[in-house]
């Protein structure tokens, strides 16, 4: 029996990764499109970095893939790419300001898998370093909603809160600080255990008359203007008047974007990880049964806690299996199931050297090109241009070297010519841009 992966890490054969690279091709130009520069981390961290308390929550804590080095260092693959990139900033404070980075890459969690959840994923991460300011978020929400549109998704919706009003809730409960991440945590689970189950979690952290506030509280959600009019008991603590004014200001500015009519202010939305301190949202696709597709928040504090100045941050993550999987399911992708455009096809053996210097030709302008490596005959080479999917094939035999002109098929129509390989690579090549 052949081995396989390990569970919950998967193989991607050439026709899945073609679809995959276009999707975060999209979302890189689309990032691109808004100011935001590439950077990477390394896979593997310190336990120092990923298991600093307040940072990653009690489940990711539990999922990080730890183990000690050769040099008896206690290591960890990256959970996510925020911290790592949190460090970055820690260790080079002579980045100008706003830091605009961008990073897509794989992050691990031992999770338990199932529909899009796996323990190896791909994130796209795009954050914006060095401002308080809530045009930050408005900014990273435009972004998020471009990159929906571009990639064909219409019904979408941000799902958004404050964990400033969070705070301000639980101030106002008086419960005591060191419970209040339990609370959270507990709110976190809202859409896997439901209102029972989120009681139960609760046992023990509030009274039953604080329960019962809590979870009215928590079921507050809808659009801006409705829900931020209400005259809550939350917004007279000064934390959550503070959480109030900042999600007023995104949505403000989310009009100026012309995306304010996908948001909608949701209190049980609470994010499981420790470091977010100010706006978090989520981003969720109506057609897809896979829970959020993206999301994100402000996290103030936690390049400070490596080190750094305090530095105020956001930013935001898109998961990509989540939105590969839908656009799968809905038969969105429409791309080819290779990257060759081009078969040189070898009429007799006699012709094979003068296929690869045709092909060369074509390659230097910059088209990509295939020719055989098997010795097929003729028909066995159109054979597997057709199969693979490949769109034209350039016919290279005896009497096309002596006339230096070659046959050219669409192998979709079946239209046939005779061609110059300097008309075809006028047709069909590209010239080169400067990087």
């Amino acid at each position: 029996m052949a081995i396989q992966p390990l569970r919950g890490m998967r193989d991607f054969l050439p026709g899945q990764m073609i679809r995959r690279q276009y999707l975060m091709d999209l979302i890189r130009a689309v990032f691109e499109d808004y100011g935001f520069s590439p950077m990477e981390t390394p896979a593997m961290e310190s336990m120092e970095l990923l298991g600093r308390k307040g940072v990653g929550g009690e489940d990711v804590d539990n999922e990080i893939y730890t183990f000690r080095d050769k040099g008896d260092r206690r290591v960890g693959l990256r959970f996510d790419l925020t911290v790592p990139m949190a460090r970055v900033v820690a260790a080079n404070p002579q980045l100008k300001k706003p830091f605009k980075r961008y990073q897509i890459s794989r992050v691990w969690r031992y999770d338990r898998p199932q529909a899009g959840r796996f323990r190896e994923f791909w994130q796209a991460d795009a954050d914006i370093v060095g401002t308080k300011s809530m045009d930050a978020e408005a900014e990273c929400l435009a972004v998020a909603v471009s990159v929906m549109k571009q990639l064909g998704f219409r019904k979408f919706r941000i799902r958004l809160n404050n964990r400033k009003i969070l705070n301000g809730m639980v101030e106002l409960l008086n419960v005591k600080k060191e419970k209040s991440l339990q609370v959270f945590r507990a709110l976190d689970k809202l859409d896997k255990i439901g209102k029972k189950g989120v009681r139960e979690e609760l046992k023990g952290l509030l009274k039953a008359k604080e329960m019962d506030r809590m979870m009215e509280f928590i079921e507050r959600r809808g659009k801006p203007k409705s829900v931020m009019s209400r005259g809550l008991d939350v917004f007279t603590t000064t934390v959550g008047d503070q959480g109030r004014e900042e999600l007023m200001g995104i949505v403000e500015k989310a009009k100026v974007y012309g995306i304010d009519k996908f948001i909608e202010i949701d209190f049980s939305l609470v994010r499981g990880l420790d470091y977010y301190t100010g706006p978090i949202f989520e981003m969720s696709i109506e057609s897809g049964n896979l829970g959020s597709v993206a999301g994100g928040g402000r996290y103030d504090n936690l390049i400070e806690m490596y080190g750094g100045r305090w530095t105020p941050a956001t930013g935001f993550s898109f998961g990509i299996e989540r939105i590969f999987e839908i656009m799968e399911s809905e038969g969105m992708f429409t791309q080819p199931g290779t990257k060759t455009d081009f078969f040189v096809v070898s009429v007799d053996d006699d012709c094979r050297e003068e296929a690869i210097r045709v092909a060369e030709q074509m390659r230097a302008a910059y088209m990509n090109v295939e020719t055989d490596l098997m010795g097929r005959d003729m028909k066995r080479q159109l054979e597997y241009a057709s199969k693979s999917g490949i769109p034209f094939v350039v016919i290279v035999g005896e009497k096309e070297i002596k006339s230096k002109r070659f046959g050219f098929k669409d192998m979709r129509s079946g239209r046939q010519a005779s061609m110059r390989i300097e008309q075809i690579t006028k047709h069909f090549g590209e010239i080169p841009q400067k990087k």
